[in-house]
């Protein structure tokens, strides 16, 4: 999960080694004299059950002994270890993050077997027109609504304002708000699908030219607006606070509080542990009639361009990602396959999870992997709270943000 997901979280890359060696004694399905005879493969250490189950084909089928890491944020740690020959020759990196390794030399390009990815799952892994990790996961924001206090997801935002006109929703301390919807629209990876949805956009020619934006043309300040109005008419003023309104939405929606948030598939564990009862749908509908367009997310695989067994680390790619092995990722890690085949199989079990995450996938925007988006994050947050608060209309709070983005990206990438 990107750390732009959970604004003002920290993750510390560490991590725990361990090898699993299998017996590598029957032939190769790939010539032998051309393979390595070794590899070093790193992913989180949720993926440990996983790991262990998938190691031993893969040491059988190409005759190569694995060694695996399971270490928190191996992207970051990789322009160290990588050069001192410490680093893995294959990790897992979110999707955009693949663009930013990739400007820095970091991973070497990859070739993705024919058939297995949509046009989304590409684009999330191609920086400059070359591919350089193969998608393992989807993820996007979705509709989680409580059962107990609504029957059915709402389908669009008129349905959500009507909730939130319900006295039942009140805020218990303040009755003149409600807590009927609730979303952290302070973190822009939540509130781009709004900006999106109205007309804006981010980086110009489909998010691949940096040095022209849309963050404040009409469309995106309609759509500020609108958020602006949830900020002041609807939501408590700690909506407002972008270190506490997280634990505050989670909060009020597992007390039986709050009829429906929007958020990502990282939340569903926090949930279950609340025993709410609890439904995932597709992110309702604006108010313009236009679908909410989110960041299409999720992780890649990845070859570290410092490895010196790319052939076997190719193979390791292609192996991983086949319908079996994603089938088995999404039976384990309870994650969304990214392998098109895959992902229809898990919709078909049933999961609303599932269902909900593949139907938003294909609406959605590919998390953009540019380098320049580092430069985003934290103006575009200052803009909604700008806007909120009302020390700025949304034109100016969105002129702000689109100038200080451009002002710091030429200082930074355009020597």
């Amino acid at each position: 999960m990107s750390t732009w997901k959970k604004l003002g979280m920290g993750v510390l890359a560490t991590g725990l080694a361990l090898t699993l060696v299998g017996c590598g004694n029957s032939k190769s399905s790939s010539s032998s004299s051309k393979m390595d005879k070794t590899l070093k493969v790193s992913a989180d250490p949720s993926y440990k059950s996983y790991m262990k189950s998938v190691i031993p084909k893969f040491e059988k089928k190409y005759n190569v002994k694995v060694s695996y890491k399971a270490m928190l944020d191996e992207d970051d740690a990789l322009k160290l270890d990588g050069p001192s020959g410490k680093g893995p020759d294959v990790l897992m990196a979110p999707y955009d993050r693949v663009g930013q390794m990739a400007s820095q030399g970091q991973l070497s390009t990859v070739k993705l077997t024919s058939g297995r990815y949509n046009a989304t799952g590409k684009k999330s892994v191609t920086y400059k027109n070359k591919v350089y990790a193969a998608p393992v996961t989807i993820e996007s924001d979705v509709l989680y609504y409580n059962k107990k206090l609504i029957k059915t997801a709402p389908k669009n935002f008129k349905e959500l304002e009507k909730l939130a006109s319900d006295k039942k929703y009140a805020y218990a301390n303040d009755k003149t708000k409600s807590v009927a919807f609730l979303t952290q629209w302070t973190n822009f990876y939540n509130a781009f699908g709004v900006i999106k949805g109205y007309g804006g956009y981010v980086f110009a020619d489909g998010n691949t030219n940096a040095k022209k934006m849309g963050l404040n043309n009409s469309g995106a300040v309609e759509g500020l607006t609108y958020m602006t109005k949830w900020f002041t008419k609807y939501w408590p003023s700690g909506m407002q606070n972008v270190t506490s309104n997280e634990n505050f939405v989670t909060s009020q929606f597992t007390s039986n509080k709050t009829a429906a948030v929007i958020d990502g598939p990282w939340m569903a564990a926090t949930y279950k542990k609340s025993n709410i009862d609890y439904g995932v749908a597709v992110l309702p509908k604006l108010n313009n009639g236009k679908d909410y367009q989110a960041f299409a997310g999720g992780k890649a695989w990845a070859i570290s361009n410092y490895s010196k067994h790319k052939t076997a680390a190719q193979a390791w790619l292609d192996f991983i990602s086949n319908k079996t092995n994603q089938n088995k990722l999404y039976k384990s890690a309870s994650e969304i396959p990214a392998n098109t085949a895959a992902r229809k199989e898990a919709v078909s079990t049933g999961d609303d999870m599932a269902t909900a995450v593949s139907k938003q996938y294909d609406k959605d925007v590919p998390l953009i992997n540019l380098p320049q988006m580092s430069e985003v994050w934290t103006p575009a947050q200052t803009m909604v709270t700008n806007a909120a608060s009302g020390k700025m209309t949304p034109k100016q709070a969105a002129n702000k943000a689109q100038k200080t983005i451009l002002t710091n990206i030429s200082q930074k990438y355009d020597k």
